[in-house]
């Protein structure tokens, strides 16, 4: 039986983007059985890869955590229940393989046996069964062409396998790693998937899904009791319970209309001057709440009795995280108002989400952000929720200036550094609307086609931008819009 590594444990073990392996996988050129690769498969697509420069890749992956600002990682050490498990599932892969080993020792004395009786009876030469009997011991004997690299290859994904655990949605197939003492819920939204939940502390069921297959392990406590029913056909709750190796579970994501509206008191943790009027505000939660929403959407903030609508500029997988935009009433500098005035640790209240300007995560397609002036707050949540996701084969970003200037232009130049498939392209606030695109396109005007197409900016921007694409073939039903004043 083929040894099978899912795509996302390929990423890690070889140092390659997953987008990058799922667009082989899909023009064929890597041979896949339901999102796993067979070992041949992978020494022979990737034969100078250094599997044990663990240095380098984790300096690259350093760089990339800097540069989609995620906040520090968790003690990858998973508990001690869960490392038990996968321990004991490991020690029955390695029982199985020594006993097939053994079994195929007593084999190779059978075909001994086989030939000898095919001899006797004159069904073989002597001389084919001695030819045939070195043959077979001198392969035996020798050990394969890259045996080494196989074994170390081997080692590695064995160890990954005990340290993390690979979770797969069905029907759609998405995938997402389980890392450390995380939950199926704290991972698949880390990923940046819609996974359904209400409460997540374990009290009202809302993220129940069915275990399709594989195991999974009790690690936090719920009140939220089970049907004997629902236990007998896999039912587990999500807030809960880890995967002890890799599983499939069946879940229902959900769409916009999926979300309710929601209330969360959630204080400033930081207050970024971002040019003019208009600041940045980074908020955070309480630990026993988390503010659902999507990428691209709105939010409502009160402060002091004054209620304003703002565009998300995080990712749901930032977990309690949020920033959003804000424009002000008054230069930030002079402190006057409500929202200019704020300080860390104030509170305020959060409202919504509202909007349906979200990205399509069903889509294979090459994905072109566009922004001006105050509309990079959404595409700067849509450009983080693609990242988290890792099934984008390229994003583009092209952001227009206006008169508050380029702001938060450091970390969109880090990611264009760090990352292989994000390109970054800054056009002053003179620059064509269709030009600049067909110029900043890898293969030009003639695969914007190809594109799935996210634009944000003023009503007359986006009116002139939608006017140039749709006569260069883009077509309508890969092309959304929001406008931001």
């Amino acid at each position: 039986m083929a040894q099978l590594i899912p795509l996302s444990r390929l990423a890690r073990l070889v140092g390659k983007p997953r987008s990058l392996l799922q667009r082989m996988a899909q023009s064929g050129e890597l041979e896949t059985f339901d999102g796993h690769v067979s070992l041949e498969e992978v020494l022979r697509h990737f034969p100078d890869v250094r599997l044990e420069n663990d240095k380098e890749l984790a300096r690259v992956q350093e760089i990339m955590d800097k540069a989609l600002t995620k906040q520090p990682s968790r003690e990858e050490l998973p508990t001690a229940a869960i490392l038990n498990e996968r321990l004991r599932a490991l020690g029955r892969d390695f029982a199985t393989a020594e006993g097939r080993l053994l079994h195929y020792e007593r084999v190779h004395g059978w075909i001994a046996d086989k030939l000898a009786a095919a001899v006797e009876s004159g069904e073989a030469t002597a001389q084919f069964a001695k030819q045939f009997s070195g043959w077979l011991r001198t392969e035996l004997a020798s050990p394969p062409a890259g045996l080494e690299r196989w074994e170390d290859l081997v080692a590695r994904e064995r160890i990954l396998r005990v340290m993390t655990a690979t979770v797969t949605v069905v029907p759609k197939g998405q995938t997402f790693e389980v890392i450390g003492d995380e939950t199926i819920l704290e991972a698949g939204l880390r990923a940046g998937l819609p996974l359904p939940y209400g409460c997540s502390n374990g009290t009202c069921g809302d993220c129940k899904c069915r275990v399709v297959s594989g195991d999974v392990l009790k690690v936090r406590p719920h009140d939220h009791q089970l049907s004997n029913l629902e236990k007998s056909l896999g039912f587990t709750l999500a807030c809960s319970y880890a995967a002890v190796g890799d599983v499939e579970l069946e879940v229902p994501l959900g769409g916009v209309a999926d979300i309710p509206q929601q209330t969360v008191n959630a204080r400033v943790r930081q207050v970024e001057p971002l040019g003019g009027h208009r600041i940045a505000l980074h908020l955070i939660t309480p630990r026993t709440e988390r503010f659902r929403y999507f990428a691209g959407q709105w939010l409502e903030i009160t402060v002091a009795g004054q209620t304003r609508r703002v565009p998300a500029a995080s990712c749901p997988c930032d977990e309690r995280r949020i920033e959003v935009h804000v424009a002000c009433d008054a230069a930030v500098a002079a402190a006057e108002g409500p929202f200019s005035a704020l300080q860390s640790n104030a509170e305020v209240v959060v409202q919504g989400p509202f909007g349906e300007f979200v990205l399509n995560d069903e889509s294979a397609r090459p994905v072109l952000l566009i922004a001006e002036g105050p509309g990079f707050a959404l595409i700067k949540s849509l450009l983080q929720h693609a990242l988290s996701l890792e099934r984008v084969p390229s994003i583009t970003l092209l952001r227009k200036a206006n008169t508050e200037g380029l702001y938060q232009e450091n970390l969109l130049k880090s990611y264009a550094n760090a990352l292989d498939d994000f390109a970054y392209v800054p056009l002053g606030p003179d620059a064509s609307e269709g030009a600049s695109v067909f110029a900043a396109l890898p293969g030009g005007r003639d695969s914007l086609p190809t594109h799935d197409v996210y634009a944000a900016g003023s009503a007359d921007f986006i009116a002139a931008l939608r006017a140039a694409l749709f006569a260069a073939g883009l077509p309508e039903a890969q092309w959304r819009c929001e406008v931001v004043a």
